[in-house]
């Protein structure tokens, strides 16, 4: 890749903010300062995600909430670390760079020298779950209910997969904006790729909730994405 097309797109900048439903309910779960609140949403709502953006967070928020209900989940301070894992999860975005996940877990924890409540270990918990979003199944899992908890909030950002098959199209459109560092056959490739190791585990969705929610649905579609025909390279210009 050329320098150019590993570039950020440049800082967070002044655009509109239309925050989708719950959205603000997750950023009260965290209470974090007004300017670290700021941050964030004007990186989550730069124009050029696409599916990487404001929606993402409120979706997998939501899916805590109706599907946590029960067990450790429902508990307040699990909730809390869940909530900072999903916003800070994808706040710094590079198209093509292999250090998004570092520079999130960074970034969370420079924001959580300024937070309240937090104490070091939970702030570690935080920054290693959104490291191990780098290989959501294979990434280590403490014991107990820290685990689960990992374990949750992996299982709750691969929750799209088992989408309904329009908003799975939908999410596919968005991915492929979002990677501007690719070409058309290199896109579907690296996707390809992606669903066929999930598709290789025992189970998707680990957790039993979610697993009962959405396992069915995310085979179903990985299972149609692989059986499309290959993509093609487009001939060079002649």
């Amino acid at each position: 890749l050329t320098p150019a097309a590993r570039r950020a797109p440049g800082p967070p900048g002044r655009w509109p903010v239309n925050r989708p439903r719950g959205f603000d309910a997750l950023l009260q779960a965290v209470d974090l300062p007004a300017p670290v609140r700021a941050d964030l949403v004007r990186r989550m709502a730069a124009p050029w995600r696409g599916y990487h953006g404001l929606r993402h967070l409120s979706v997998l928020w939501g899916r805590h909430r109706r599907f946590g209900r029960t067990g450790p989940m429902r508990r307040p301070g699990v909730a809390r670390l869940i909530a900072a894992a999903i916003l800070f999860h994808d706040a710094v975005l590079v198209p093509g760079a292999p250090d998004n996940e570092v520079r999130s877990a960074a970034l969370w924890r420079r924001a959580a020298r300024r937070l309240r409540g937090f104490t070091a270990a939970e702030i570690a918990w935080v920054a290693d779950t959104i490291l191990a979003t780098r290989d959501h199944l294979n990434a280590p899992l403490p014991h107990g209910e820290r685990g689960a908890a990992r374990r949750w909030m992996l299982d709750l950002d691969l929750t799209p997969i088992g989408e309904e098959a329009a908003t799975f199209s939908r999410n596919t459109r968005e991915l492929r904006a979002e990677a501007r560092h690719l070409d058309d056959h290199a896109f579907v490739e690296t996707q390809r790729a992606f669903l066929a190791r999930i598709c290789a585990a025992p189970q998707v969705l680990r957790s039993p909730p979610l697993h009962a929610a959405f396992e069915a649905r995310a085979r179903a579609n990985i299972g149609r994405e692989l059986r499309r025909p290959p993509a093609h390279p487009a001939a060079p210009p002649g």
